[in-house]
């Protein structure tokens, strides 16, 4: 989902989640189904020829047709139909019924990582409805930001910064409305070294809740692991780590935006980014805006990196993705089993 520690998350979490060039190259095909890998797999031949008689007359044969270049099916959107059984949500009668948002990252132009045959947005929603159907199985309610390669935001057609800025606050403001107990953002990482490979997870470090944030991100990651490596594929483990200073504008730390706290942003920003003002809701005497934050405890889990050839492989494989989603779908009801539910 990124470009060197999240530099593809195109501007998905910071208005953004990085630079998408070489995603956008992956996504060509997308809209059939169908992605062909970013360099062709075709090698060059060197044919050494023994000199002979030009003969008295030449017969023109036709060259060979070019092998095709070999494609690769895009990952299938939709929800397993016969989820794995995890260990239940204990509940004593009383308890407020769970809820928990899972946040698929990224839509529509905005693809995040794509290589090796997997675009970003589209792993990261099937890998969600895996998640919604593992937790929902056990008593919890589950709602999704988005359900299709589309924006949360709803309102007019808009694209760039402003897009970004609109679609995350949605995100955010639909767990808050939904007076969720977590918030759970899915992505797969990306870079510019095909070596770097693995899972890791954020959590924000400057919320009132941040000991909580922590834990989740490090039950989570630990769970994810642990899954990955009992079905036979072992994961790099890059840990549990804060976003506090991910990304930096003039000079400023910037966290994930649909983690960190609420943020201001200025009307100069907003013009050297590129965004609208109107969009973004300015008036004409209007200096600053400032975002409202999630009201939960929060994480963002990078499954594996798209950009290496044997994550890849392993994020379009039928068991190895399911092990992923039992590792998020485990690691969230750990949490919740040792977290009393949200008041009110």
């Amino acid at each position: 989902m990124r470009l060197s520690l999240l530099g593809l998350m195109c501007a998905l979490l910071l208005g953004g989640c990085g630079a998408e060039a070489s995603a956008r190259a992956e996504v060509a095909a997308a809209s059939t189904g169908i992605a062909t890998p970013a360099a062709s797999t075709a090698m060059p031949v060197e044919v050494t020829a023994t000199p002979t008689p030009a003969p008295a007359t030449a017969t023109l044969m036709p060259p060979p047709a070019p092998q095709a270049a070999p494609v690769v099916q895009v990952v299938v959107l939709q929800a397993p139909k016969d989820p794995t059984t995890i260990t239940p949500l204990s509940r004593t009668s009383g308890d407020r019924i769970r809820t928990v948002v899972i946040d698929p990252g990224h839509a529509e132009d905005e693809v995040g990582a794509a290589a090796s045959g997997v675009v970003e947005k589209h792993s990261n929603l099937e890998m969600a409805f895996r998640v919604e159907a593992l937790l929902a199985a056990q008593g919890v309610r589950v709602i999704l930001t988005r359900r299709a390669d589309e924006r949360a935001y709803t309102g007019q057609a808009i694209s760039g910064f402003s897009a970004t800025r609109r679609d995350l606050q949605a995100r955010i403001d639909l767990a808050n409305d939904s007076r969720a107990d977590l918030f759970i953002s899915i992505h797969s990482n990306g870079s510019l070294s095909g070596a770097d490979r693995g899972v890791e997870t954020y959590y924000n470090s400057q919320r009132p809740f941040s000991d909580q944030n922590r834990m989740l991100a490090a039950t989570l990651q630990s769970s994810v692991v642990s899954e990955m490596a009992d079905a036979g594929y072992p994961a790099v483990d890059r840990g549990h780590k804060a976003d506090t200073c991910l990304r930096a504008f003039q000079g400023r730390c910037f966290p994930l935006f649909v983690l960190g706290p609420a943020r201001v942003t200025t009307r100069d920003e907003v013009i050297q980014r590129g965004g609208s003002l109107d969009t973004l809701g300015f008036t004409t005497v209007q200096t600053a805006t400032t975002s409202r934050a999630t009201e939960m405890p929060g994480a963002l889990v990078e499954l594996l990196f798209v950009s290496s050839p044997e994550d890849a492989a392993l994020l379009r494989g039928e068991d190895s993705r399911a092990a992923l989603a039992r590792g998020v779908a485990r690691g969230i009801l750990e949490f919740l089993r040792t977290t009393p539910p949200r008041a009110g």
